[in-house]
């Protein structure tokens, strides 16, 4: 059976987190032996690290929790935080988890074989419930190879918006196969509100601003056959300064 990692991206969302992680760990542990997850703490401010370490040691020290924290992410920056997660993350099919997602019981199971009944190395799996505003739509599963030779999300885009539908329209103009997965036992997520996904973000621009002009961008870079992204840099997401609880202990 191949290897799965949940790759999380936080940054002060404690009051939303702090429901998830504990039902997706709960919701997986049949199979943690292939599944892990990697959260990413971007310089929370509100107690994360300390109830992380409180509450999941054993989880850390099995390995189904891996937990890295950084300070390098001054401002948000949706690409920048998730190319981060997914670099750390060693499995072989990688599932983009906001953290305010929920993956369903034993949803790690659910994509690998998903994955594995259209090919894992063809597909890219979209778990979109097709309702835009129910904090859903990036939930989407690759393989580690297939992210790497697309060099991930695009960080030239602004902070928020259009990443993801960037990313799967980059994997299907490549020739990959996009499959479409709205099943609501795996995909459930706590509501949020554009503006709230938005704290961290130092523009004043509004998301849909934001969305719109990465939209415009992604179009011209797709027409002019730019489908592998950030071409100028040697890395994708932060490498530098990134602990975890081994290290700061």
């Amino acid at each position: 059976m191949p290897t799965l990692s949940f790759c999380i991206t936080c940054k002060n969302r404690f009051h939303q987190i702090s429901q998830t992680l504990p039902r997706n760990l709960s919701d997986n542990e049949e199979l943690k032996d292939s599944i892990d997850f990697v959260l990413v703490d971007f310089g929370s401010t509100d107690g994360l690290r300390d109830w992380i370490v409180s509450n999941f040691m054993h989880e850390i020290e099995s390995g189904y929790l891996k937990y890295y924290y950084t300070e390098e992410l001054k401002e948000w920056h949706v690409s920048v935080a998730k190319n981060t997660a997914h670099m750390l993350a060693d499995n072989r099919i990688l599932v983009n988890l906001d953290c305010d997602n929920y993956t369903g019981r034993n949803g790690g199971a659910f994509v690998i074989n998903t994955m594995m009944k259209y090919g894992p190395d063809q597909t890219i799996l979209h778990q979109f419930s097709n309702h835009f505003k129910d904090g859903s739509y990036g939930r989407i599963a690759l393989t580690k190879g297939n992210f790497l030779s697309l060099r991930g999300y695009d960080e030239s885009l602004m902070p928020s918006g259009y990443a993801d539908t960037n990313l799967l329209q980059r994997f299907w103009i490549s020739g990959g196969n996009y499959i479409h997965f709205p099943d609501r036992a795996y995909n459930q997520a706590i509501s949020n509100t554009k503006e709230e996904g938005l704290i961290n973000v130092s523009t004043q621009m509004s998301w849909r601003e934001m969305n719109y002009r990465n939209l415009q961008q992604s179009k011209e870079n797709i027409t002019t056959g730019k489908l592998i992204a950030n071409t100028d840099k040697e890395y994708i997401g932060i490498i530098d300064n990134i602990y975890t609880f081994v290290d700061d202990d």
